[in-house]
This record gives C-alpha cells, structure tokens and sequence, in this order.
C-alpha cells in the first residue's frame, strides 16, 4: 500500500496544488478563502509528506508543519480570525514546506533514470510551488507594510477580505511567468525586490531544470533507438 500511494506521489501533489489554485473558481470567494484554502493546503502538506517518506529527516519534520497547521487551522475556525502574530507562523510554515518540497522536487526529477509521467508532473509541480513560495513572501510583506502593492483588484480587500489572497495570488504567478500585465505594481523597495527576486528564480527553473529533463529525454530517446 506504501509504495503504491509513493508511486502517485507527484499526482497526487499536482492534483492538491491545482485545486488550492483554481478552486476559488467553483466555491465562493470568501468560504473558499477561510475554510475549503485552508485544508487544501493542509492536504497539500500531506501529499508533500508522502512524496519525502523516504527521507526520514525531512518526514518527521514534515509532520511537525502539518501538525502545527492543523492547530493553526482549527483554532481559526474556533475564533473566526487570526491575528497578525499567527498568520505570520502560518505563512513561515507554508514558506519552509514549499522551499523544502520544491527542493526535493527539482532532487528527484534531476536524478531520475528516465523521463515518465511522474517526472513531467514533478516537473511542473516544482514550478506551480515556486509561485506559491513567491505568494507567501508578497503575503507576509503586504501584512508588515500595507499598500506594498496597488492596482488590479486590491483596493476592494476593505470590503472583500479574500481579494487580497487572489490578488497577490495571481501576481506572484504573473511574475513568476514574466508575464508582466502591469495591472498590479509593487510600491516599495522591499516588494520590487521580491518581484526581481521571483522573476529570476522562475527563468532559472526553465532555464535549468527543463533543459536536463529535455537532456534526460533525447539520451532516452537516442539509447530506445539504438536498441
């Protein structure tokens, strides 16, 4: 049963992340935003776990986030709201999860023996993290110093709590992208910083990590051939 969830690891983990993306889509804004996103991202952390199991260092810390998560969790849900304090523990605990898990991602997929389903799904799972990881560092600087970022949609987070999370959402994957619409701006040193920041990791994964999984793919194309 064990190596059979670990062989869809990278599905399951693409599925979660799809659905903590596009589910607003279907559910209404704000109950998407305070309870369906929360435990999404919860079991987000669980198909994160699943695809490090065999590392038992990084399993048991794993564990430790999604413990810590699920309280964090819980006891919004009890009080309504969390303060500043516990929505930065919050953004930390998602930030480490996607640094580590992108990381591990980018380590399975480089030293994998042949390009499959579960490589390209890593592949791409690795990126949609990096936005996420570039969605949290936005979230935590717009908290410590509001109106970092104007434009777009934002100037309704007053009257609509969760438009803020879609909007620094979305720019973080436009950025990360270098789509580059211009209808959201960063204002302050600290948050161009963190769009310069954001843009170059993006085009270094590209760049990088999709240039050894094309290598990897030609070698294993060029050895069937030659068989």
């Amino acid at each position: 049963m064990k190596d059979r969830l670990y062989n869809i690891r990278f599905d399951f983990f693409f599925i979660t992340q799809l659905a903590v993306l596009f589910g607003s889509l279907f559910i209404p804004g704000e109950i998407f935003d305070k309870s369906i996103a929360p435990i999404l991202f919860l079991l987000n952390l669980i198909a994160g776990i699943l695809l490090i199991s065999k590392r038992k260092e990084l399993f048991w810390f794993f564990l430790i986030l999604l413990i810590a998560s699920s309280i964090i969790f819980g006891l919004a849900q009890t009080h309504g709201e969390m303060t500043l304090d516990v929505s930065y523990i919050q953004f930390g605990i998602y930030f480490a999860f996607y640094l580590l898990i992108t990381f591990e991602i980018i380590k399975q997929v480089w030293y994998s023996h042949a390009v499959d389903k579960k490589v390209i799904l890593g592949m791409i799972s690795g990126f949609i993290s990096l936005g996420l990881i570039g969605f949290f560092i936005y979230m935590s600087i717009e908290l410590t110093n509001p109106n970092s970022f104007e434009g777009g949609l934002l100037h309704m987070g007053e009257t609509h709590p969760n438009t803020l999370t879609e909007q620094l959402m979305y720019f973080s994957f436009i950025t990360l992208l270098t789509i580059g619409y211009g209808d959201i701006a960063p204002m302050t040193p600290l948050a161009q910083k963190a769009s310069i920041l954001i843009g170059l990791v993006g085009q270094f994964y590209l760049v990088i990590v999709t240039a050894v999984v094309v290598g990897k793919f030609i070698n294993q194309n060029n050895t069937n051939k030659k068989k």
